[in-house]
Formats: C-alpha cells, structure tokens, sequence
C-alpha cells in the first residue's frame, strides 16, 4: 500500500443534526469527548477522529483523513472557526427533517471565507421523511450562488449505517479535486488543544501546514516567541519521527506549562508553533475584507468598528479600519487595516474570519496581504499601491513578489519567503517574471537600482572631466556622495562591485572609468613641460624640488607627475623621471651581477651622479626588494 495523502475533513452544519454521529459512523469514534458535550448531546468544542479511505477507481492511492467536528450552537461559532482554520473539505451535515437553519447558514458563511472551495453534503436523518427528494431540492436552493451549490448531496442515516458506503465515495472524489497539502518548508501548527497527561507533560495538538516538524527538533511558540523542543510527535495516537502537511499531528513539549489567564508563558489554544526566522507577530495587520453576496445580519460593516479576529486557532478583539472610511455592504469588498489588541501570527495570503464584538454572528472575512506593515501611515500612498497590487491576486507570487518590490525598492532575498504562503520555488519562478535585478543576497527594482548606477558614473564621470590629472575618485568620497541616495549603507559595496563589472575598475581606494587615462588640463600642460625638460636636463642630477616648483601651477603639475607614476620622489631633496630611475636599475643590477655585492661610492661612480641622488636612489632599490644592504655593500635579493 502507498504513503496515504493527509486531508482535513470538517463538518458543518447547524446544532443537532447529526454532525457527532455521522463522524462516528464513518469512523467508529465518537468525537463527544467532553462529558459535558455527551450529558448535553451536543457538541461543544472540537471533536476529532480518523479515517483512511481507499480509492476503488485508483487502487493504488489512499487518503488519511483527519476529521474536525465542529459545534453547531451559536454559542460555539468561534470554535468551529478555530476548526475550519486550515480544512480541504468539508461534510456540511443538514437534517432532512429540519432542512435549512440559521447555524447552516453562518457555517456557510465561515466557510467561504475561509476559502474551502469542495463539501459533500450530508442530509442526516434521512428516514425521517417521507419525500427525500423534495429535501434534496430544498438543500439544493439554498446553497445557490454558493461555492457549494454543485456540491453532491448524500441522503445518509448514520444510526443504522444507510449511505455511510456512498457518503466515502462522494468524499474521495472531492478530495481527488485538492490539491495535496504543499510542504513549502515554513512549517506551521496552529494549536487548538492543550492537555497534560499524567506523567506526560503538556500535549498540544493540530493540523500542519507549510512543513513538517521531527522528533528533538527545537520550535518557537508564536506570538510569545518562546523557544521549546519536541520530545514526540503523535498522529491519530500513533507514535511517528516527522509530522508532514496536512496531517493531524499531536506534540509533546514537557518543559512547556499550560498558558491560564493573563499569563504570558506558556502555551495556550491559539499559539502557533514554527520555526526560527519565520515571520513575526504584530498588532497591526493590513488585510482584503469580503463579504459574500448573501443575507447577513450584518447590514453594514463600518470603519473603526470594534471586532474579533478569527485566524486559524487564534481570536483576538480589535478594531477595523478601512482606507476609504467607507461602510462596507454585502457582496463588496475593501483593503483594510486590523488593529489587536494583542499581536497576532499570521502570514500573507492566510485567510481569516470577522464576527462582530458581541460574538453574535460572523459578518465578513478575507486575505491576510501584510502581516507586518512599515511603521509608516496606514494610508500612505505607497503602501496604498503596494497593497492594491498585493490584493489584485492574492494567490499569485509574481503579485506578492512585485508588491514588496515595487515598494520597498531593495530587499534581501532571504528575508521573502520568512512571511508568505509561497514556496521558494514559486518565488524563484516569480523573480524571472519580475522587472528586478538580482545581485548576490540582495533583490533590486530595476528602475530605481539602475538610476543609482547612473547617479554614481556621473558622480564619477564629473570628477574625471573636472579633474583629468586625477587618477580617479576616492571611494570614501563617492561612499559620502551616495549616502543621500543609498537607504542602506551595506547597499554601497554592492554598488561598487556592480560598477566593476562594467565600465570602471577599482585600485586600492581610488575606483576610475577603465579607458580614463590621467592628463594634464591645459592650463597646466606648459608647467608639466618645464618640469619634464628641468628633469630631462641633467637626469641624475636634477635640480632641487624647491627649484622646480615656482607657483601654484608648478605644485599642481608636479603632484600630477608624481601620481600617475611619471616621476619619483626619492626624497625631500631628490625628484627622478621615472624612466631614468629604471634605467638606472639597470645598470645596477648589471653591475653587481658582473661585480659582486658595491659600496655606495661604486655605484655613485657607474651611474655618474652625486651623493646626494645616490644615497635616497640605493634606499629606494632596498625598499623594493631590489637589493639587500650589509654594511656597507649591497648585493641583488
């Protein structure tokens, strides 16, 4: 038998009829573990069971279903929310007798919103009706212009087991419709139990998502950002090394305590369980806000309305406030920002749900587009742009990918996938659809990183025009120059290196256009040309530095000499013509190789030149490595 594909399978439906007892006829458990929920004979929190189906046309693939049931009493919407958080299916559970009801219809609501997209309908109790067909149709009518209205409709009777057989085959072709869980390598559990064993510890249980988690692996708990470790990972009470998308998965932290009251440590039903450099909580959250195009008991949504954000496992009181200041009516849909009262965890593209403050009915919900927007006005026009961009296809990466560009103009390539629904290969793929530039860690927008290009070859190209004798720009000078431009200091040595892979060349610290040759400007040509023919004249015996230097003109040639290599300041008292310098090496060297290691007065006498000049020239050579002095002689290194 193959590796079974995980599923999450949820029910919905309104109060009593029949979700617990369906669950327990597909799966022989009863999901009723609270003796309160089975004294009352309804459910009040999360149940949870588990089947494994077959599929009969495809032999060779199977499913393991991991099935949430939900309460149906408004008094427990907001643990049916926590239940929906990360569904592929659903069983919306509707009692032929009773037909359509208000809890049926909220469920609806949570749903949609949540974007489960396939359901089975289940109509339980079906031989309590003398007409199932006319059922049927009722059901079929009110799910029109729904996401579920082509949804197939299964008369069951789970007490004697009546079209439990036809209710699986009905539920492995809308599983066949899902995609299998992604693992995109950001695991996620959103937990939505907490328990401690006797002996055990403390014990937390949900649904994966993004990635997989293994036995001794350290996780964070989010939004608290404590740091534990898994000891064991159970899956439907199996004992298992790795839990993998999709599946129900049980975790054992025993250095953990159970979170109660105020308290900040611990863990608690709404915690998240991840990873390091994973994305971060916040308080403010920037989201798409929808509301379906049915009846609600919500008329209107308006701004700064006080509400409870539903996200996964997690409901958190806070304020919505939307850019417009509009007042948002069934069927619309607007870009918003939610404002906690505590932080919450959550990536972009997570779907969420809204009910009113009270906690009476669900009134809208939606796409998580930034989960840690800039510290900057809410309605600030860039933002504003990023976000409409982010909301035109919220599950688009090319999108997602684009947004942060557009508006951040430069960013890490790491720091992309820490807070998204996307996978790094979907943002690999969405880089070459988008108009960036990519240089080692860093990604650029084109536009703006090539127009910084261009500000720093001008700046450059300036100095050069301005200053032609110079060998170019030192790179402390254009490092100031750029720092008005450049948001990011660490972004200047990625520019450098950017302008060495193509017209300009760095050497030491100065960096210079490759074909830029220093030269004297033409004010300066006839004072070059003194001081070349003054060295020329008697070229190992020139005259002094103060002789040749007269004016301001006569310094500012002589530095241009001695910069671009012409001449040779052997020292304050003695300038060569570099090219009489190595011609006297030359001979030098030609001399102590026919002659052996020479004094001072040897070499003064072949180069016929004065002490004054021959000293500083043989302390030169000994600082090139050229010779080596002992005591008075020197010989060739």
């Amino acid at each position: 038998m193959s590796i079974p594909t995980n599923y999450i399978v949820a029910t919905a439906g309104h109060i009593d009829h029949g979700k617990s007892t369906l669950i327990e006829a597909l799966s022989g458990t009863n999901p009723d573990r609270l003796p309160e929920e089975q004294s009352r004979g309804m459910t009040i929190d999360l149940g949870f069971a588990h089947i494994l189906l077959n599929d009969s046309e495809e032999p060779e693939k199977n499913y393991s279903l991991g099935l949430i049931d939900v309460p149906g009493h408004a008094d427990f919407v907001k643990n049916m929310v926590a239940g929906a958080g990360s569904v592929d299916v659903a069983i919306f559970v509707i009692a032929a007798d009773d037909g359509w009801m208000p809890q049926s219809e909220e469920h609806l609501h949570v749903l949609t919103y949540l974007n489960v997209r396939n359901a089975v309908v289940a109509l339980t109790k079906s031989d309590s009706v003398d007409d199932i067909e006319f059922s049927s149709e009722m059901v079929s009518e009110s799910l029109k212009g729904s996401v579920f209205e082509n949804a197939p409709i299964v008369p069951v009777c789970a007490l004697i087991g009546e079209g439990i057989e036809e209710l699986r085959k009905a539920l492995i072709q809308e599983i066949k419709k899902v995609s299998p869980p992604p693992d995109i390598q950001k695991p996620r559990l959103y937990v939505d139990r907490v328990f401690s064993p006797k002996g055990v510890g403390t014990v937390i249980t949900g649904t994966m998502t993004g990635g997989r988690f293994t036995k001794g692996q350290k996780v964070i708990i989010q939004p608290h950002s404590s740091e534990t470790t898994i000891r064991a990972i159970q899956n439907h009470q199996n004992e298992v090394s790795e839990s993998l998308p999709g599946m129900r998965t049980a975790l054992n932290i025993p250095d953990v305590e159970i979170r109660k009251g105020k308290s900040r440590s611990g863990v608690k039903r709404g915690d998240t369980i991840t990873i390091e450099k994973i994305g971060s909580p916040s308080r403010r959250i920037h989201v798409l806000v929808e509301r379906i195009q049915r009846e609600s008991k919500a008329e209107q949504i308006k701004h700064a309305q006080r509400i409870r954000f539903h996200h996964c496992s997690s409901n958190i009181s806070g304020k919505l406030l939307f850019f417009d200041n509009i007042e948002l009516e069934p069927g619309q849909k607007a870009i918003a920002e939610i404002r906690l009262d505590k932080p919450a965890y959550t990536h972009a593209g997570d779907r969420f749900v809204l009910r009113d403050w009270s906690k009476r009915f669900t009134i809208a919900g939606g796409t998580i587009l930034d989960p840690t927007p800039p510290r900057r006005s809410y309605r600030s026009q860039k933002q504003q742009e990023f976000l409409e961009t982010r909301s035109s296809s919220t599950n688009c990466a090319k999108s997602f990918l684009q947004s942060l560009i557009t508006r951040d103009q430069y960013l890490l390539a790491s720091e992309i996938l820490t807070q998204s629904c996307f996978s790094k290969a979907n943002i690999d793929e969405a880089l070459e659809q988008t108009d960036s530039i990519n240089s080692g860690p860093w990604i650029f927008e084109k536009k703006w990183w090539l127009n910084l290009i261009e500000v720093a070859t001008k700046r450059i190209d300036t100095i050069h025009n301005k200053h032609p004798e110079l060998p170019g720009i030192d790179i402390n000078m254009l490092r100031s120059f750029m720092k008005k431009h450049l948001p990011d200091p660490k972004l200047f040595e990625i520019l450098v290196e950017t302008l060495e892979n193509g017209k300009y060349i760095r050497s030491g610290t100065i960096i210079r256009r490759k074909d830029h040759s220093p030269r004297l400007p033409d004010k300066l040509q006839l004072a070059g040309n003194q001081i070349r023919d003054a060295l020329n004249l008697n070229p190992l015996e020139p005259p002094n530095p103060k002789e040749l230097v007269q004016n301001e003109d006569d310094s500012s040639a002589l530095k241009f000499l001695l910069e671009t290599g012409e001449a040779i300041q052997l020292d304050d008292k003695a300038i060569l013509l570099s090219s009489h310098f190595e011609d006297s090496v030359e001979k030098v060297k030609r001399f102590i190789t026919s002659n052996g290691p020479s004094t001072a007065a040897d070499i003064r006498k072949i180069l016929g030149t004065t002490r004054r000049i021959v000293i500083p020239f043989l302390e030169q050579l000994d600082k090139e490595g050229i010779t080596r002095r002992e005591g008075d002689l020197r010989s060739l290194n």
